[in-house]
């Protein structure tokens, strides 16, 4: 999966929300875009449709020269997901509050959406 996509998780007491999932990328010398592993998930919006600008300054190269909010100071960051491997592979999630439940959706939909 190599763009950033919207997704809903049901919690653990039964109420949906919105994440945005948004993979980390490595370019390769030949312009490629690849994925790292790595999954940034923050929350979306009530609607379902957000776009990561929304929750994230804009990069001083594209815009006005504001510093990027870091990931941890964002209160909109719900954490990460890192497979080891492919999208098949363990996985951990770190530095983030969704519960085993909601992660293991997360995964789920990286997982069928990568295959």
């Amino acid at each position: 999966m190599i763009h950033t996509v919207n997704h809903n998780v049901t919690g653990d007491n039964g109420t949906q929300r919105n994440i945005i999932i948004e993979p980390v990328l490595h370019q390769s010398t030949s312009h490629e875009l690849n994925a790292t592993g790595l999954y940034k998930l923050y929350k979306g919006g009530n609607d379902g449709e957000a776009i990561l600008f929304e929750i994230q300054e804009i990069a001083p190269e594209i815009g006005e020269s504001k510093p990027l909010l870091d990931d941890k100071k964002n209160p909109d960051y719900l954490g990460q997901i890192m497979f080891d491997g492919d999208a098949t592979a363990k996985w951990h999630y770190s530095e983030g509050s969704l519960s085993h439940y909601e992660q293991q959706q997360v995964v789920e939909f990286i997982q069928n959406t990568n295959s």
